[in-house]
């Protein structure tokens, strides 16, 4: 052979093996790619591959390296014997992020979330509690996703969720066709790259186009469990990213749907991580119990005798599973919709008046509200502080008793217009508005301004929406301060923690929290609260 014609056979193997490289390094980094979406990638890494049958000579010439699966065109992966040895290098290239994204720098337990994903073949549930920054993961997954050639649905379950999500990735995504589905909104990805969509409308419609690669990413997972979100979960997404504060549900529907199509859960942000990371504040939390009055406490006694008698009927001659409890509320439902005639329908609608009366009574408790009138002073101190109730009247009344104490708050729920919803939060933010009030309305998903102190006047039974209350106010304080959490139940109910209420919760709570838990007793006084309060906020 000539010393130019070996000179040409080195050439080619160099060019070869980098193109192997390359190969390697986009498979590492992103499983699951066809021919199209690998020489697009070999052409941002500046390689000259000028066709796809060059990328196929190279796959198919190194079965060592490259397998594939027998879809058309064929989906490639690392094969087994090649992985170990990517191992470093996709540790490596997951710390950069992907070139369409152009949001702040992640996190390191984004990155490790990302990364453990993408070895489960791009499909799990990432679970980091309330403000640790798990939207910035389903943007992550978005560019890379984007960068592949790849369609990009984010389900939301609520409109406000769609027009922040949507401000989100206008942002952080260097990419023009945006769009949004649902709420009036008509968009398809027909004609945009990345559509955010409310999954009361994806449900009804078939998102992707035909034969599209694509990447469902599915903001608050936990809600699709039920059967009529389920149907959004469409199959031609071969990518699939579930994102949750707390993957629970009361009812059958994670092992059902969720499960089933997303996978496991991967690497998240726990309040110990996200405490350790400085991404949360300290936090101390208190519980304040309350009596009821005697003309309540009768009301609540004939309510809770009934809705227990009427459970007790409703498993044992109508057929209701007894747990878990989410399940024996849906076959409550159903059989309320029949004929009242039937005596099951009669006892499920008895069963659920009896059942919303309580709840309604324990969270409209007049001495609760007394309760939170003496907070006023800790409010009046604090920068902004948020009050969870249960019912759009509890948050009503709230509002109103801190506003007759001398604090600027008001009411944020369902019922207000949208335009007076933002220019709430937008007083917040600015600190014109000391505290908001809600039900469940800043549960979920809403991007709600820093808040100091958080109280609870309904706690609810679920670990998941106490863990997204909390989120709310422990969010780094830029001096370095802890944040309150305080707990009001009432005693002998179904809310007292002495009667085992929150006990996951406050489990949770007590291995990360500054201090453990504290109940402050009958006897304590608006001094004694205020003084608890202080003392936290100059320990820092």
């Amino acid at each position: 052979m000539s010393s130019y014609s070996s000179t040409v056979a080195a050439g080619d193997d160099v060019q070869r093996e980098l193109m192997w490289s390359a190969l390697q390094q986009l498979l590492a980094e992103q499983p699951g790619q066809n021919k199209r979406q690998l020489l697009a990638g070999l052409q941002r890494l500046g390689l000259p591959a000028s066709n796809t049958r060059q990328v196929n000579r190279a796959l198919y010439g190194s079965r060592a390296r490259f397998a594939h699966d027998d879809a058309t065109p064929p989906l490639w992966r690392l094969a087994t014997e090649a992985r170990d040895d990517w191992a470093a290098l996709l540790a490596a290239a997951v710390q950069l992020p992907p070139p369409s994204y152009g949001g702040n720098k992640p996190r390191a337990w984004q990155t490790e979330a990302l990364a453990e994903w993408r070895a489960q073949g791009r499909r799990g549930v990432v679970e980091a509690v309330t403000g640790t920054g798990k939207t910035a993961v389903g943007v992550l997954a978005a560019a890379a996703a984007l960068d592949a050639g790849e369609k990009v649905l984010v389900l939301v379950p609520s409109r406000e969720l769609l027009d922040q999500w949507y401000e989100v990735l206008q942002r952080d995504l260097r990419v023009d066709r945006v769009g949004r589905f649902g709420d009036g909104h008509k968009d398809t990805l027909y004609e945009h790259s990345v559509l955010v969509a409310t999954v009361q409308s994806a449900a009804k419609e078939w998102m992707l186009p035909p034969s599209t690669p694509g990447l469902l990413v599915a903001d608050e997972v936990h809600r699709y469990g039920a059967p009529k979100y389920a149907n959004a979960l469409e199959p031609g997404f071969g990518a699939r990213l579930g994102l949750t504060a707390t993957y629970e549900r009361k009812d059958h529907g994670i092992i059902a749907h969720l499960q089933p199509y997303f996978g496991s859960v991967v690497a998240g942000c726990t309040y110990e991580r996200g405490l350790t990371d400085e991404i949360l504040a300290p936090f101390r939390v208190g519980f304040l119990g309350v009596d009821f009055t005697p003309d309540e406490q009768e009301r609540h006694n004939e309510y809770d005798e009934r809705a227990r008698a009427l459970r007790r009927r409703l498993t044992s001659d109508h057929g209701c599973p007894e747990e878990p409890f989410g399940e024996f509320m849906s076959a409550v439902n159903r059989l309320r919709q029949g004929s009242y005639a039937d005596p099951s329908t009669r006892d499920a609608r008895s069963y659920l008046t009896a059942f919303s009366k309580r709840r309604q009574l324990l969270a409209e408790c007049r001495r609760k509200q007394e309760a939170l009138a003496s907070l006023a002073p800790i409010f009046a101190t604090a920068d902004r502080g948020l009050v969870f109730g249960e019912t759009k009247a509890s948050a009503e009344q709230a509002a109103a008793v801190l506003r007759a104490n001398g604090v600027q708050a008001e009411e944020f729920h369902s019922d207000l217009h949208a335009d007076a919803r933002k220019n709430r939060l937008a007083r917040f933010r600015e600190g014109q508005l000391k505290v908001l009030t809600a039900p469940r309305a800043l549960d979920e998903g809403i991007d709600v301004p820093q808040a100091e102190v958080g109280v609870i006047l309904a706690a609810s039974r679920s670990k998941r929406q106490m863990i997204q209350r909390m989120g709310r106010v422990i969010r780094p304080k830029k001096d370095g301060r802890p944040a309150a959490f305080i707990v009001l139940y009432v005693r002998g109910t179904g809310e007292d923690p002495g009667n085992g209420a929150h006990e996951d919760f406050i489990e949770e709570l007590t291995e990360v929290a500054r201090e453990e838990p504290l109940d402050f007793g009958r006897q304590a006084s608006v001094v004694d609260l205020f003084r608890w309060y202080s003392n936290g906020r100059r320990r820092r």
